[in-house]
């Protein structure tokens, strides 16, 4: 396996070796003729592989072939990276820059072409990973700035983030894998999106589905969970929270055989564990009498003739007005089944309005319309 690359080998190693050779006595002819030759080697090593592959149906001897060969490049590549930082004259960095080219291009080849046997578990070249981290650190700078002065994202949520990619980009260890550069740069991609930043929860559907199970994070959804439960006066309402939420977390899509940290369980199993804990608590605890409710406690609240849905929607639509100046949206929703009822006269949940709030469905909005235009029609007679 190894004598496909035997010529860059002795290329590379000893050749245009600053450290076995005077580099700089290398004339331009030569220069060009180790170029041509290199570029020449390119296309045999392709035909090669092709020609092994062929030759050798088992899967298994085919995985070997393509990752050990995935593993040689690297190291020539990373050669090459390691002759540039030697700062040698600029016709010899052409030289380098060339012939880089040319093993790069393979490993390409090798990803798209046999990308069932290519181990994402292998280090990313040093010249690639330079590279794809400074492209990184660009879109972590806009991300900063994009972030400055949303209202409707919570400010705790955005460190937590904000920090996963300082660390990659500016703290990162001297080795990084494919599926490590590739999660870091896919979930950057989804987060910098209008879409993603439009609300808490539209962050929350990304990181679930990247399944970002980053300890910082993960202690975040503890938190807001818990601060969440001291709103319900009975146990069975905390229960039903509990279950609203797990109901929405274990219907969040997630892609597959895709994580943060492979060492750790999953964003989904770890709150799942969480919330089945609080739940085993609860229902352990003694059954607490439920006081009736008078006609005077009724009340204390703002009845409304609107649906949940609805409710939702226009407190949506006043926080995006800045009507309502709360920074965070949760706060708000909290404030408001405290503090009104719906057409059925109900205590609201807080998951429930929450949900509505995050995702009103196409009729909710149509309704939401008509009522606002009866209510422009009632201005107009006052």
């Amino acid at each position: 396996m190894a004598l496909v690359f035997s010529k860059w080998e002795n290329l590379v190693y000893n050749k245009v070796n600053p450290f076995q050779v005077d580099v700089h006595l290398i004339s331009d002819e030569c220069i060009q003729i180790l170029i041509e030759q290199s570029e020449k080697e390119q296309e045999q090593v392709r035909n090669a592989m092709i020609e092994w592959l062929v030759d050798n149906p088992k899967i298994r001897d085919k995985q070997q072939f393509v990752q050990f060969n995935q593993a040689v490049l690297i190291r020539l590549l990373d050669k090459m990276y390691s002759y540039k930082q030697q700062k040698p004259a600029e016709q010899i960095i052409d030289l380098y820059d060339a012939i880089s080219r040319h093993l790069e291009n393979t490993l390409n080849f090798i990803e798209d072409f046999f990308a069932n046997y290519f181990d994402r578990n292998e280090k990313v070249p040093s010249a690639y990973l330079n590279i794809s981290l400074e492209e990184l650190c660009k879109k972590l700078e806009q991300l900063k700035v994009t972030v400055i002065g949303n209202n409707t994202v919570d400010e705790d949520l955005m460190d937590i983030i904000i920090n996963n990619f300082n660390k990659f980009c500016y703290q990162h260890s001297k080795i990084i894998t494919y599926n490590e550069l590739i999660y870091q740069k896919e979930l950057m991609d989804e987060l910098i999106t209008d879409e993603a930043l439009a609300s808490e929860q539209s962050i929350k559907e990304v990181l679930f589905y990247f399944n970002f199970n980053d300890a910082d994070y993960i202690s975040y959804l503890y938190k807001k969970l818990s601060i969440q439960l001291q709103q319900p006066n009975s146990k069975q309402e905390k229960i039903s929270l509990l279950r609203f939420e797990q109901k929405t977390i274990n219907q969040s899509i997630t892609k597959l055989n895709v994580q943060l940290s492979p060492h750790m369980p999953s964003l989904k199993e770890q709150v799942n564990q969480w919330i089945e804990e609080e739940i085993k608590f609860l229902e352990a605890e003694p059954q607490e009498p439920v006081p009736l409710k008078t006609e005077q406690d009724q009340d204390e609240k703002i009845h409304l003739s609107l649906s949940v849905a609805k409710t939702a929607l226009l407190v949506r639509l006043m926080m995006l007005d800045k009507v309502i100046t709360n920074r965070v949206v949760a706060d708000v929703l909290r404030i408001m089944i405290k503090t009104v009822t719906t057409l059925q006269k109900e205590n609201i949940s807080f998951g429930s309005l929450e949900t509505k709030y995050h995702s009103p469905d196409r009729g909710t909005i149509n309704a939401v319309k008509d009522m606002l235009f009866r209510w422009i029609n009632i201005l107009s007679k006052l």
